[in-house]
């Protein structure tokens, strides 16, 4: 066995020294293990977070989306070749309009999004529906299922059909918007269900069958997108790339990251931002590892100047002393590793720890645990610790040696 090594061992598990000395060096172990586990825990929650976010957006958001670069609709016609792709599980062609809804006395503003027959499968839009019925129970194009925010602002129910929702559109065709009269179409569509998916889509969108708003909006047979789902979402990355290939510059095709672009970037800098404060308390507490090597090399003197009557050198002394810190750092880590993923586990499981008074999408913190994270974790305390092992080593051992 290496020498210094030996050396180090032995100091790290003997209990032969001076009891403050002793428990100074249990608090650098402590401090290093809580560090770590609260990196875990931490990341973890955020984690958990994320993936319920994106979750509800993603109940939304195809895996791919085509829109138009030169323009905001197109006709279908021109990405049918591509939609032929053995990897594309089910297509749909949408049209998203900003309209005018007007309910008894209310006024709102929203989107429309009219959608095909596929758009049902291609979501599994019965799961999202919180009351009412999808519109493929209705022969009539004028129905509409209202987004639950946009159901809460109009204060208005479904299915009475003596309370229809009107819906006004900017005329293509008019000359002048100065007029009231001409300068909007109306239409009419009865509310047969109520969806709700996540605050932000739920105030925002309508989904009406596709052919109602292309009428109204004097968009026949043209289209605003073409949302795609795939047989296999791990292929997303490289299904965008082949489609975006073949479609060229003239349109753009989207994965989920892209369409939430900054929903994305806005939760990977605050993770960021949380990993780096924690890495800064975490740096502070290494001031125990410091203060415990120092205290620990101060306590051996003796022992160093064995070391050099024996022919030891310097450079092996100051490894014994870097290799036991190292030991310390280890051994923190790995006990940090264990206590916070078994605590991110039984959160995860058994929900021990709620939201509290029940206002929020689920009843307990979500917790997701990453490998990723695991080894961030790990490669940054120790790199912190060794750092913090290196400096008081070396200059010790040149004062006692």
């Amino acid at each position: 066995m290496n020498f210094p090594f030996f050396i180090a061992k032995r100091y790290f598990s003997t209990k032969k020294s001076s009891n403050f000395v002793h428990i100074i060096s249990w608090v650098s172990l402590l401090g290093v293990t809580i560090g770590t586990a609260a990196l875990i825990l931490v990341l973890s929650v955020f984690n958990g977070f994320e993936d319920l976010i994106l979750s509800m957006y993603n109940s939304f958001d195809p895996h791919l989306k085509i829109t138009s670069a030169e323009g905001k609709v197109f006709i279908p016609n021109k990405v049918q070749s591509v939609l032929d792709n053995d990897a594309i599980e089910k297509s749909s062609f949408v049209l998203e309009e900003k309209v005018l809804l007007k309910y008894q006395e209310k006024e709102y503003i929203a989107t429309v999004k009219g959608v095909d027959e596929n758009y049902l499968t291609l979501t599994n839009f019965d799961n999202l529906l919180v009351y009412g019925q999808y519109l493929n129970k209705y022969e009539n194009i004028n129905t509409a299922i209202i987004g639950r925010g946009v159901s809460y602002y109009l204060s208005m129910g479904v299915g009475n059909m003596f309370e229809q929702l009107q819906v006004y559109v900017p005329n293509r065709n008019s000359k002048t918007l100065l007029n009231p009269t001409t300068a909007f179409k109306q239409g009419i569509v009865l509310p047969i269900g109520v969806f709700g998916i996540q605050a932000e889509i739920d105030k925002q969108f309508i989904i009406t069958p596709l052919a109602f708003i292309q009428n109204l909006a004097d968009r026949e047979n043209k289209i605003s997108a073409v949302e795609i789902k795939l047989k296999n979402a791990d292929e997303m990355l490289a299904v965008q790339q082949e489609l975006q290939k073949e479609l060229g510059d003239i349109f753009i095709v989207q994965n989920r990251l892209e369409q939430q672009e900054f929903l994305y970037k806005v939760l990977n800098t605050e993770k960021l931002a949380v990993f780096l404060i924690l890495a800064f308390i975490m740096i502070i507490a290494t001031f125990n590892i410091i203060g415990a090597l120092s205290m620990l090399m101060l306590d051996k003197k003796e022992d160093i100047q064995t070391f050099k009557s024996l022919g030891v050198t310097r450079n092996e002394v100051q490894q014994i002393f870097f290799n036991k810190s190292v030991l310390t750092i280890i051994a923190g880590t790995i006990i940090g590793l264990l206590v916070g993923l078994g605590l991110a586990f039984l959160q995860q499981n058994f929900g021990f720890i709620g939201m509290g008074n029940g206002s929020f999408v689920v009843d307990v913190y979500p917790v997701a645990i990453k490998l990723n994270d695991v080894l961030l974790v790990s490669t940054t305390v120790i790199l912190i610790g060794l750092l913090a092992s290196w400096y008081p080593a070396k200059i010790l051992t040149k004062k006692l040696f």
